[in-house]
């Protein structure tokens, strides 16, 4: 099926690598305009150029923990498309790998700061801007279930963007606005930032479904909950995970 995000503008953090790449890849496919966002913009604006022209995709630098640039990217999405009609709170980064015990408070805060305050960010400007669309945030199994020692700041704050959702969702419906609000939770995926001994054991794990997902799984996902399909769904918690949950 092709054009399901016809004539439809999103805005995708973190669009320009891995998970965020993929959904960049399926939008345009599917006939949105896209705009990607990040911090490296020699790599930003290469896979710009890579996955089509202004006519249909922008980079835009972007620090999502930040405040002002929220606002800057938000204004110039709408100005280089006209509208805007989906968010894709996906930009994040992993922990320090340290038990709570020896995290310190700045390592805390930095993950809190990103993963958490930009998702934050992100759902009150679609919340103030949009008047009809979907917001899909990037969660993860582990801001459902803490299977491992190590990811406290990690858990925390994929945890707060779970419960951040639904309060989306509902405040979204208070405000008599046609906005969706639901969340993704991945298991492990196959990307740049997976070290390739995770990627191995995870492998060697599994007897039936692969037990490390592909960027594409994702973005299929999320195309159906920033398209048409899914009028009736908000609030919602989609899990990836090659049933990585399913005995939990």
């Amino acid at each position: 099926m092709t054009n399901r995000l016809e004539n439809k503008v999103a805005l995708i953090t973190g669009g320009i690598s891995g998970i965020g790449k993929a959904i960049a890849k399926d939008f345009l496919n599917e006939g949105a305009k896209v705009v990607i966002t990040g911090r490296r913009t020699e790599l930003g604006e290469q896979v710009a150029n890579e996955l089509g022209n202004d006519q249909n995709i922008i980079y835009l630098y972007q620090d999502i923990s930040d405040e002002a640039e929220w606002q800057e990217v938000v204004e110039k999405t709408i100005s280089h498309f006209g509208h805007w009609d989906i968010l894709v709170n996906n930009a994040g980064v992993g922990g320090s790998g340290k038990m709570i015990v020896d995290t310190t408070l700045e390592e805390w805060q930095q993950v809190i700061n990103i993963n958490l305050d930009g998702t934050f960010l992100g759902v009150r400007a679609a919340l103030r801007t949009m008047t009809s669309g979907s917001i899909v945030n990037i969660s993860s199994i582990l801001g459902i279930t803490t299977p491992m020692p190590g990811i406290g700041a990690y858990a925390a704050s994929k945890g707060g963007t779970r419960l951040l959702t639904k309060s989306a969702a509902i405040e979204a419906i208070k405000m008599n606005k046609k906005i969706r609000v639901n969340s993704v939770h991945p298991s492990l995926v196959d990307t740049d930032i997976v070290p390739e001994n995770f990627k191995n054991a995870a492998h060697a794990a599994s007897e039936v479904i692969p037990a490390i997902g592909e960027p594409i799984d994702i973005a299929k996902a999320v195309t159906y909950l920033a398209s048409d399909e899914s009028p009736y769904t908000t609030g919602s918690e989609l899990v990836i995970d090659g049933g990585a949950l399913a005995g939990r």
